[in-house]
């Protein structure tokens, strides 16, 4: 059985709309039938770029929601808990790009609203599902790295290194919330709890410090306005067990060095800017050996339609078959929960306990 869909902002920088639709088409069960934006030339663009049909564009998002099934929110970060609630009024499933609000308070509100609209929640936090970290896991899993004690993680994104780039929403605390950590951060925290949890416990503590270093960017021909967020981040976590972790994201650097690595007591294991997974063991005498070697990946590290594939995939058999799902609002709320802990720890210059941050809750238990 098909089921309809309908995107939320197309946008005009990224192209996060665009990635959705590939997620989406790759996926036969899914029918595009609706997408809106606020600024409607960027709707009748995107839509022309794809090659779609105009007839999918609506005027307003009471539009798209009387022609849909399931929608994906791609808007700025501060918009997205009205239109997630709107959809939740209609009883309509919402796939949410990440992060799913400004901050834990608002993401841990949205979280308690979707639960209680008792419709599937589904977040846009994808890099779980890149054959690299499949290939990883599988790794981990099978015991090859021994105890986990260190962990590191550089990712970015070049784009906005060019500060030429005029001002847009991310860069804005009103429309994003945090900036770089929270924009690149979020994928990160998403990765440390997949590949560590079931090893080093939870995340235990948290210290981080932020920058701002191109200050102002242009609005349009009249002027300059102040960017209100970080662009540079970095993150040191401490997990239960007492493994480091340290996280590095940015939205200027060159993005050569991006790359992971995972120490464990037996071996380690990296991955690089292209994605290509080595793995460096220890020598008899427990030194490192001089070579790493390059893990091969498989078929079965790779989904139909790549990770966005996935993702469409889960949540269509969630919606249809109440198949369970890791990636939910609730997920998003905690993950949002270590973001603000770096941000307080940045602006108290001090670690911060995870158990430190938090927001009143709904009395409902979880179902």
């Amino acid at each position: 059985m098909s089921l309809r869909i309908g995107i939320v902002g197309t946008g005009q920088t990224i192209g996060v709309a665009s990635d959705h639709l590939a997620g989406i088409q790759a996926v036969p069960e899914w029918e595009l039938t609706a997408v809106y934006d606020i600024e409607p030339e960027h709707a009748r663009l995107w839509v022309e770029k794809h090659e779609l049909s105009p007839e999918i564009i609506c005027s307003s998002l009471d539009a798209l929601l009387e022609r849909v099934d399931a929608v994906t929110i791609c808007t700025d970060n501060a918009s997205h808990g009205t239109i997630a609630r709107q959809a939740f009024e209609r009883q309509l499933p919402v796939f949410c790009e990440k992060p799913l609000s400004i901050n834990f308070k608002e993401s841990r509100r949205l979280a308690d609203d979707a639960r209680e609209a008792g419709v599937v929640h589904y977040m846009g936090m994808q890099y779980r599902y890149h054959p690299y970290a499949q290939l990883i896991k599988e790794t981990i899993e099978a015991g090859e790295l021994g105890d986990i004690f260190s962990y590191r993680h550089k990712l970015g994104g070049g784009r906005i290194g060019n500060p030429n780039v005029g001002l847009e929403w991310r860069m804005k605390k009103e429309t994003s919330g945090a900036g770089s950590i929270a924009d690149f951060g979020i994928h990160q925290v998403d990765l440390v709890q997949f590949f560590l949890n079931a090893h080093c416990g939870e995340i235990a503590e948290v210290q981080a410090d932020v920058g701002t270093y191109v200050t102002s960017r242009q609005l349009d021909e009249s002027g300059y306005g102040t960017v209100t967020n970080d662009d540079l981040s970095v993150i040191v976590i401490r997990m239960e067990n007492g493994a480091l972790v340290t996280l590095n994201n940015s939205r200027l650097l060159p993005q050569d060095g991006d790359g992971l690595e995972i120490v464990g007591t037996k071996s380690a294991i990296s991955m690089d800017v292209h994605g290509h997974v080595f793995m460096r063991s220890r020598n008899a005498d427990g030194s490192w050996a001089e070579e790493n070697e390059e893990l091969k990946i498989e078929d079965r590290h790779q989904f139909s339609g790549l990770a966005r594939g996935k993702q469409y995939h889960e949540f269509y058999e969630a919606i249809q078959f109440n198949a369970p799902y890791e990636l939910s609002f609730d997920y998003a709320a905690q993950a949002a929960k270590v973001i603000d802990a770096g941000i307080r720890s940045s602006e108290e210059r001090r670690n911060v306990l995870l158990s430190e941050v938090d927001a009143p809750q709904k009395r409902k238990e979880y179902e």
